[in-house]
């Protein structure tokens, strides 16, 4: 079915893709969506998403629109309803490109009605083979998957090695002017701590976190800000009630907000969670605790960045790797964010001194 020819691909100018799945899910494909920004600069680029995951692209450069659909089925009748209305939209915006990042659900048959000429995803189920007219191979996830997701844009002219391991999160200036408002008379240097995670035996527990943050604050005159995560708002205040020092204990904020907030940290640490991705977005110096899953799929590159992760004994992931176990000791955590200062402090000094060489060479 690969009918598409060179001379379509050179008039997209109407793209549309198929986003849906976690915030840190979508964080992955941002990329993906960079690169083909890049490719096809006149484009506009529209993206449905989760209504939650809206606000990791609302101020993006790259992305023209952002349509939420929620995938809720109950009731029935108005997911049917709200599923009609998206796909004549869709249809009504008469889209060049469509291509299907999500591959699940129902989004092969959304593919289908949006009837654009071009209409890419991977190969491996039926309804993914007769809703699209070009396919690629669908590969194994055993590698980083910001550029296993890649390979579906290599038919438009866009290689693997243009992707970049990383995304980009933009703040609003409403979001900008908050945080600096809420941490103005913060002289201290911060480290952003995000308790959460999606599970509770996925979770390092919150009194390994009041103690490594006693042990950052001793050894480096560093102040916690503890995010407070939806769902989640105990884990918070059982922080501020064991911690003995001064915290910035955040409430519930927007995805914005934080990102703003987590900007003027000079480091976070987070688990495997959409904080972890908004940090790497936003080019924070990040500790990882991967206390279940393994770091190699979602690693990125232009971060100053650490893991901590200690394999299981029984559970495996699909490609037969060991998951991780969050019985990840303290003393490993603290060094292994000493090894995160250290290593950021040098870039640092690096940069600072091949600036002052080239203003003496100037």
């Amino acid at each position: 079915m690969n009918s598409v020819v060179e001379s379509e691909i050179g008039q997209v100018d109407r793209i549309l893709i198929l986003g849906w799945g976690l915030i840190g899910d979508l964080f992955i494909r941002i990329p993906l969506i960079e690169a083909l920004k890049d490719r096809f600069p006149h484009a506009a680029i529209t993206v449905v998403v989760d209504p939650p995951s809206v606000a990791v692209l609302e101020n993006h450069p790259a992305c023209d629109q952002v349509i939420a659909f929620s995938r809720e089925k109950r009731p029935l009748i108005k997911y049917v309803a709200r599923f009609v209305a998206l796909a004549l939209r869709l249809r009504n915006a008469d889209f060049n490109l469509c291509i299907n990042l999500y591959c699940g659900g129902s989004s092969p048959w959304i593919t289908w009605l949006s009837n654009a000429d071009i209409r890419i995803s991977f190969d491996h189920t039926p309804a993914l083979r007769w809703s699209n007219n070009l396919m690629v191979p669908r590969p194994s996830f055993c590698n980083n998957w910001t550029l296993d997701f890649a390979r579906m844009l290599r038919p438009l002219g866009i290689s693997s090695n243009k992707i970049l391991r990383g995304a980009h999160f933009y703040c609003s200036e409403e979001a900008k002017h908050f945080a600096k408002a809420l941490l103005l008379s913060r002289g201290q240097q911060l480290i952003a701590i995000n308790l959460g995670a999606g599970a509770d035996e996925k979770r390092w527990p919150v009194a390994r976190f009041v103690e490594l943050a006693m042990k950052v604050n001793h050894g480096y005159g560093i102040r916690p800000l503890v995010f407070t995560n939806p769902g989640m708002e105990s884990l918070a205040d059982e922080f501020v009630e064991q911690y003995s020092g001064d915290v910035v204990h955040v409430p519930l904020l927007s995805l914005d907000k934080v990102a703003a907030l987590m900007q003027h940290c000079d480091y976070v640490i987070s688990g495997d969670t959409a904080l972890m991705h908004l940090a790497f977005a936003l080019k924070r110096p990040t500790l990882v605790l991967f206390t279940h899953t393994r770091p190699e799929p979602v690693a990125p590159v232009g971060v100053h960045y650490v893991s901590c992760f200690v394999e299981g004994h029984c559970e495996t992931d699909p490609c037969g790797n060991l998951m991780g176990t969050v019985d990840i000791p303290l003393d490993e955590v603290y060094r292994q964010f000493c090894n995160l200062v250290r290593f950021t402090s040098n870039v640092n000094d690096g940069l600072q001194v091949s600036l002052k060489g080239k203003k003496n060479d100037q």
